[in-house]
């Protein structure tokens, strides 16, 4: 699986979990798990931006190498 794979699948998790977050009713008894997904929502989007930094740096050193 290419970075960009995994970058388009965290993608495809994230809005999952954003549709997950808000379809939740805004309930006291829901809070744990409206907790839970947002945890799960910054994870994701810390992961999509180490891979979108490694998807620049591997495209900087290509061209890098094409210039060479």
């Amino acid at each position: 699986m290419t970075n960009q794979e995994i970058y388009n699948t965290l993608v495809e998790i994230q809005g999952q979990l954003e549709d997950s977050y808000y379809s939740l009713p805004d309930y006291n008894a829901n809070s744990d798990g409206k907790s839970s997904l947002d945890g799960a929502r910054c994870d994701v989007s810390h992961l999509m931006d180490e891979v979108e930094v490694t998807i620049s740096m591997a495209t900087k050193d290509s061209i890098m190498r094409e210039l060479l």
